[in-house]
């Protein structure tokens, strides 16, 4: 797929297909009929698969919401609280995007393994995700989106793929922890172009 092609699949789910959505109700998580799209999740579990076949996870999926909270509604929810409860996900072998902030405020993610054949991660898709530790982006994945992982503190190493033709502003802002950031060798003059000059220290090339 060209990046135009990768970027025209839409992430958003459509009102079309969350009337007529499928649930998964052992891990709380709604599919469109087909199941190569991943809708919805309401009062998900600590551990989530996500099934074999889906392609897209749509927007805000697992963000944080303020009911996660417990609170009355209406009460403000302290940044300290404001976070989900899954610590572990599964992502099947080919999923293509990850949509906005579809993994927005899960606190409690340390860990993730993205598919090989991802392709896209959007905007906020995993920003303040405070525990998150290492990620490594697949050498397929052409786009991550504006603030990916922004706020990540407690990030310390990135590994970016070949592939990538776009990384989005402040994709990695507020990752104080950020030690090293792993490219293929012989792609460091692509990415000083594509990173900011307060990354461009950690670049490290790696053999692949």
């Amino acid at each position: 797929m060209t990046l135009e092609e990768i970027l025209s699949v839409p992430t958003a789910a459509s009102a079309e297909e969350l009337a007529r959505d499928v649930w998964d109700d052992d891990n709380r998580l709604s599919y469109s009929p087909d199941g190569t799209r991943l809708l919805d999740a309401e009062n998900f579990p600590y551990e989530i698969t996500v099934k074999d076949g889906c392609k897209v996870i749509c927007d805000g999926v697992f963000a944080f919401q303020d009911y996660m909270a417990g609170l009355k509604i209406g009460e403000e929810v302290p940044l300290d609280d404001r976070s989900t409860p899954l610590d572990k996900v599964k992502l099947p072998a080919g999923l293509t995007h990850i949509g906005k902030e579809a993994f927005s405020e899960c606190g409690d993610l340390i860990s993730i393994h993205l598919p090989a054949s991802l392709l896209y991660i959007g905007d906020y898709a995993f920003v303040d995700c405070w525990q998150l530790e290492r990620i490594a982006v697949p050498a397929k994945t052409r786009y991550i989106g504006e603030g990916a992982f922004q706020g990540c503190i407690n990030l310390y190493q990135v590994s970016l793929g070949k592939d990538i033709e776009f990384i989005g502003r402040d994709a990695f802002d507020d990752c104080e922890s950020l030690e090293t950031i792993r490219i293929p060798k012989g792609t460091k003059n692509k990415y000083l172009s594509m990173l900011p000059k307060y990354l461009h220290r950690y670049l490290k090339e790696i053999e692949k």
